[in-house]
């Protein structure tokens, strides 16, 4: 066993955890590993020719600055003299980010070089990359895996790795479309949501003949294989979700396709499943009736449209009583059981909550959201493509598709910096680079969709360790007091930010007429009242900070109404995965599961003590599986207010946990107004994590 392996695991050898051991692990790691095995430069000149002509680094990138531009950002990355203050954050940098020779015997790359190519990749100026360096150095953000690990390397993968696709239309044509598109992306390491709610349901007509149509099932299953084929390149397996409405005709299907009991012809083994649910079927579940679930083909022949055009909770009852649309009657109950049972089983089905999703979507003149991600925070409205046979081409109607573009404040070192303006304004300038930087030519409406609409998500990550820092039990009214107080400052300058880029720049994405940015409707809230601390321990914690008043939010209404947006959506929540070990913070706003992490990875047992972990602390990491979860729902409930997109929550369950408690969680979940939830996690359920939206 390696010597740091073995005094990492020093951690938890005696009757109580010693995190002095994780300190001795980290130097070890260093002295006899990491600095043996980099390749040592004289100078950064000698260090930028040699990786450039090895095609490390992208020559391009350096081409548009002067020498002394590039030294003078990769002089502010190594003033900070940066430390990795857990083994843990070491160990995954370097395992995962750190650019090596072809052979993976020697590191090319220490963590500042990694946020200098990065910073000069990802600015217009150096000016720009002065200011970003400086920000990834001190990890008050960090982007999405891909866009960190990708930036300003060579003939390497995209800068994005998560994608919304609504092409599978109700024809083979489009089927097979986006089959081919689901390959293309999974082979570049992408994970993939799809929309599948307008195919036809099992034992439906075709081309007038009856009851010979395959179902969801059939197509579910293609996709299934397509993602356990097109892996990326063996070193990535394939991850997606499809997402069906729980109105549909074949949702007990696809539920079954994920339970355990299930016959192995019809069981999904890598695609993920999601559940859209409309404010109808809540109602009924409360009320206790019956609900119809409709047959697609047989809705599309009466009322010309999609299914996912329907807007349930508004046309139910009319088209219930239609005699010639095709439906049967189950237990909405006995369906949102169904659910819990699935979920207990398989941590799966993703819910979406279209009702609050839709009623919360500032763009509804653009389209209606229908679907989330893999990883359930992503919410955009999405156009369906349609396309034809070879050689009609030329009929072919491209829709809006997603790509994600993704970054996390590191909540800790954000509040510490006394800056949030300062923090944000770099974050959003960074993801507007990676959006105006990525070209997805392969899925025509996904290229569509960034080049007009141009949307980025900021989230956040480290809630729990920030607030065991300061001594704040998670979920607690002083706990969700500060996160109304964040996320309220974090949406202004977001807003503020992507109002400048469209009045510097003159681009304003495509749907802002007519949008409830330019009315002034979204923004109702903050004009309203101030999201300003009200006891003196949430105080506290912003003294230093400038928080934005209502005469604030009255000014940025008004430049927005004159200067437009420059993008559609600028907040989502990623439930952050390695890179949180990177940024030593707990991951997302999930409370965390343990006080000590245990991982397991190439045979080798590695402990990770949460950030801060100490006698003064321990109290306040109260682990995630023995809290009330309404005390998790109440927290994101509290960021959701001002998140314009979603945010990943997880619920967190002993194995003694009924099938009638997880429906009492989805029941208070859609009381508080959330629009997702992610996986239920049991401790009996080993659920793969998320990874490719990991941030």
């Amino acid at each position: 066993m390696d010597r740091w392996i073995e005094l990492n695991n020093r951690i938890l050898a005696g009757n109580a955890v010693d995190t002095r051991h994780d300190r001795e692990a980290l130097q070890a790691y260093f002295q006899e590993k990491i600095n043996p095995n980099t390749v040592f430069f004289h100078d950064l000149k000698e260090k930028i020719r040699y990786l450039t002509e090895q095609g490390m680094w992208d020559p391009a990138v350096f081409a548009r600055y002067s020498p002394e531009e590039v030294q003078a950002v990769f002089d502010r990355a190594y003033s900070y003299t940066f430390r990795f203050r857990a083994f843990m954050g070491a160990f995954k940098f370097y395992s995962e980010y750190a650019a090596m020779t072809p052979d993976r015997a020697r590191w090319l790359e220490r963590f500042e070089d990694r946020m200098s190519v990065t910073a000069l990749a990802r600015s217009e100026s150096v000016e720009e990359a002065l200011e970003l360096v400086h920000h990834l150095v001190n990890q008050t953000f960090t982007p999405a895996t891909p866009t960190l690990m990708n930036s300003g390397k060579a003939n390497t993968g995209r800068l994005v790795s998560c994608f919304l696709l609504q092409d599978c239309t109700d024809n083979l044509n489009s089927i097979t479309k986006t089959l081919a598109f689901v390959a293309e992306l999974s082979k570049g390491g992408g994970g993939i949501g799809v929309e599948v709610s307008n195919l036809r349901a099992r034992g439906e007509s075709l081309r007038g003949i009856r009851n010979v149509t395959k179902g969801v099932l059939g197509v579910t299953k293609m996709l299934d294989n397509m993602l356990r084929y097109a892996d990326q390149a063996g070193q990535r397996p394939g991850a997606g979700a499809a997402y069906l409405s729980v109105m549909h005709a074949d949702f007990g299907d696809l539920l079954n396709a994920k339970k355990i009991a299930t016959d192995e012809d019809a069981r999904l083994k890598t695609l993920s499943i999601g559940a859209t649910i409309p404010d109808v079927f809540m109602e009924k579940v409360r009320v206790g009736e019956d609900i119809f679930q409709f047959y697609p083909h047989s809705v599309f022949q009466v009322t010309g449209r999609e299914f996912t055009d329907i807007d349930w909770t508004r046309e139910y009852e009319t088209l219930a009583q239609h005699p010639e649309i095709r439906k049967k009657r189950v237990s909405a109950r006995r369906v949102l059981e169904d659910i819990a049972i699935t979920q207990g089983e398989s941590g799966y089905p993703y819910l979406l909550f279209e009702g609050h999703a839709n009623r919360a979507n500032p763009i509804p003149n653009v389209g209606s959201i229908k679907m989330s991600n893999l990883c359930s925070e992503i919410l955009q409205p999405t156009v369906p493509s349609y396309f034809h046979a070879y050689g009609q081409e030329d009929r072919d109607q491209v829709g809006l598709d997603v790509s994600c573009n993704l970054a996390s404040l590191v909540i800790e070192n954000t509040m510490g910096s006394g800056e949030i303006g300062r923090v944000v304004g770099a974050a959003i300038r960074l993801l507007d680079n990676v959006a105006r930087s990525t070209r997805i030519t392969e899925v025509p409406a996904v290229r569509r969709a960034n080049d007009e609409m141009r949307s980025v998500g900021l989230g956040a990550m480290g809630l729990h360790s920030f607030l065991a820092g300061q001594e704040i039990a998670y979920g607690s009214p002083e706990a969700l007091e500060f996160v109304d107080v964040f996320f309220a400052a974090v949406h202004y300058h977001a807003r503020k930010a992507s109002m400048e880029i469209a009045r510097d720049t003159g681009f304003v994405f495509q749907g802002f007429q007519g949008s409830r940015y330019q009315s002034g409707e979204h923004f109702a809230q903050y004009l309203e009242r101030d999201f300003a601390p009200v006891t003196p321990e949430v105080a506290a914690l912003f003294e230093g900070h400038v928080l934005p008043t209502r005469e604030d939010w009255r000014q940025l209404v008004a430049d927005i109404q004159a200067h437009g947006l420059a993008h559609s959506f600028v907040m989502a929540v990623a439930p952050t995965g390695s890179i949180s070990y990177v940024s030593h913070a707990s991951a997302s706003l999930m409370p965390v599961t343990e006080k000590v992490e245990t991982r397991t990875s190439n045979k080798a047992r590695t402990i990770y003590p949460m950030p801060g972990l100490d006698e003064r602390t321990e109290w306040y990491y109260e682990e995630a599986y023995d809290m009330d979860q309404r005390r998790v729902l109440d927290t994101v409930a509290a960021a959701q207010k001002h998140v314009d997109q979603g945010i990943s929550c997880t619920l967190f369950l002993p194995a003694s946990a009924t099938t009638r408690t997880l429906q009492a969680y989805y029941l208070h979940a859609y009381r508080l107004g959330l629009k997702t939830l992610y996986y239920t996690r049991l401790r009996k359920t080993n659920v793969q994590d998320c990874l490719s939206c990991v941030v």
